[in-house]
Formats: structure tokens, C-alpha cells, sequence
């Protein structure tokens, strides 16, 4: 029994890490742009898509590489296409455009690969377990912690140590200020909207071998992700983390105990979070000011 308990612990803060990769682009591009990403989540299926493309004609390590440049220029043509054009008007008119053209995508993939999961082999180096003990543990499964840990971590240190950082967070907070004092506002949000897909890119691509590949997945991340960012609180990196961890470790816990009300537990908790702290854990300012 105490091995299983850990084995969902360990699942869950896995799972967590994921999410708050995800989430923590979302949450960028919310805080510069003023807009709701519903297409963010298609960003992720879509790194899960070229990794599996790409992965059975030139191997694990060149895919890894490649795909989130793709994903990063997909993302490059949604913002200068789509996205620009609803900057400064309200939130719901990128709500709605971004949640057609995800649909409207998600579609697509469902046409071009069907409507089936497709599985991934773990790269070789990972096939194996880790074992302490009576404890068992897939070693893969480390492997995407640590991954996601250190693609949290390096955006970290972007944000807190650079002066391309300093600006990005002082756009969260008024980013017409931004642009008056000087600094390039449309290539700031375009820069943003990149490192955002890119991060969602990668994280499909590391999940893809542990939760398989279907059309919907993008959908999928998406709503676990807003309600992560709304408990974590707007642009705050450690609370993105968790809030992704609590949800993670929550609904892997959840399977255990109360398995029929896993999918409404992270709502019970946003909802908690958000009656005593309306800017989340760890935020500044509202999701829309």
C-alpha cells in the first residue's frame, strides 16, 4: 500500500510539473496580451503530433530538437495572423477567436490521423524502472519530471534575471506603460506568444509516451491549465507551479479514494483558492484588470 501511495504521489507531481509548464505559457501570454490563449492547448497536441511524425523517420533526439522550432513558428503565424488583430479590445473577442480556430484545428488532426490514440515507445534510455527496495518505479517517468522541473526553472531565470524579464513583467502589469517608455509592445507580445507555444511544444512532446496521442488532447490540458493558472495567480511562475502540483497530486491521490469525482477536483479547490484569494496564491493582480 505504501508503495502504490507513493507511486500516485510521484504520478501526480509528474502530471503537476506538465501541467504548470503548460499553464505557465498561458498564463505569459494572458499577462502581456490581454487575451484568453484557448488555442494554446492545440500548441501542445501539435508537439505531440510532429514528435510522433518526425520520431519514426529521423529518431528521439533530432525530433526533440526540431519540433518545438515547428511548434514555435506555428505559433509565430497565430500571433501575427490572429492574435494581433483583437489586442486591446475585449478578452472575449480572443476567447472566441482562439477557441474556433482550436476547434477548428483539433478537426483537422482528427481528419489527417483519425480519431484514434496513438502510443509512443519511451526512448531507450528510459525503457527501464527504478527500484528501492520493494518500490518500483518507471524510470520515463522521472525522466518528464525532471524535464518539465528544468523548463520551469530556465523560465525562471529568464524572468527574475534578465532585463528581458524585467520588461515582460512589467507588462503583465500595464503594458501600454510598456510600450510608452520606449519598448517594442508588438514584438514584446510576439516574443512572449513564441516562448509560450514552444513551452507547450515541449511539453506535448514529453507527455506524448505517458498519455498517448489523440486528437482532443489539446482540449484536453487546456481547462486544467486555465484553472492552474487562476489558483497560482497571473504570471507567478512558483505559484503556476503549485497550483499545477496541487492539481496534479490531488487527482493522482483522487483515483485512490474517490475515484468517481477526480475530474471535479480541481474545480473544488480553484474555486477554494479563489473565494479567499481572488488574484490566486501567489498573484498580483485579476486574470482581466
Amino acid at each position: 500500500m505504501e508503495s502504490l501511495i507513493l507511486s500516485l504521489l510521484l504520478n501526480g507531481i509528474g502530471l503537476g510539473l506538465v501541467y504548470a509548464a503548460v499553464a505557465i505559457g498561458f498564463s505569459l501570454v494572458l499577462g502581456v496580451s490581454g487575451v484568453i490563449n484557448f488555442s494554446h492547448g492545440i500548441m501542445y497536441a501539435m508537439g505531440a503530433y510532429f514528435f510522433w511524425v518526425l520520431q519514426g523517420h529521423i529518431g528521439f533526439w533530432p525530433s526533440v530538437a526540431i519540433t518545438p522550432l515547428l511548434v514555435a513558428m506555428i505559433g509565430f503565424v497565430i500571433e501575427r495572423v490572429l492574435i494581433r488583430r483583437v489586442y486591446g479590445q475585449d478578452p472575449l473577442f480572443g476567447l472566441v477567436i482562439t477557441l474556433g480556430f482550436a476547434m477548428a484545428v483539433e478537426e483537422l488532426i482528427r481528419i489527417t490521423f483519425g480519431s484514434a490514440a496513438y502510443s509512443i515507445s519511451a526512448p531507450s534510455f528510459a525503457k527501464g524502472v527504478f527500484s528501492f527496495g520493494d518500490f518500483i518505479y518507471p524510470e520515463y517517468r522521472l525522466f518528464i519530471s525532471v524535464v518539465a522541473a528544468a523548463m520551469l526553472a530556465t523560465l525562471w531565470l529568464l524572468m527574475e534575471k534578465t532585463n528581458f524579464g524585467a520588461v515582460v513583467k512589467a507588462g503583465m502589469f500595464n503594458s501600454e506603460m510598456v510600450g510608452a517608455l520606449g519598448n517594442n509592445l508588438p514584438l514584446l507580445r510576439t516574443i512572449v506568444f513564441v516562448i509560450g507555444a514552444t513551452l507547450a511544444g515541449l511539453s506535448g512532446i514529453i507527455a506524448a509516451p505517458i498519455w498517448s496521442i489523440k486528437s482532443q488532447m489539446g482540449t484536453l490540458i487546456l481547462m486544467p491549465s486555465f484553472v492552474i493558472v487562476l489558483m497560482g495567480g497571473l504570471g507567478s511562475i512558483p505559484g503556476t507551479i503549485l497550483g499545477g502540483i496541487l492539481v496534479g497530486v490531488s487527482t493522482s491521490l483522487a483515483t485512490l479514494i474517490i475515484p468517481r469525482f477526480v475530474d471535479i477536483i480541481p474545480y473544488m479547490m480553484m474555486a477554494f483558492i479563489i473565494y479567499f484569494r481572488p488574484r490566486g496564491i501567489f498573484g498580483e493582480q485579476n486574470i482581466v484588470e
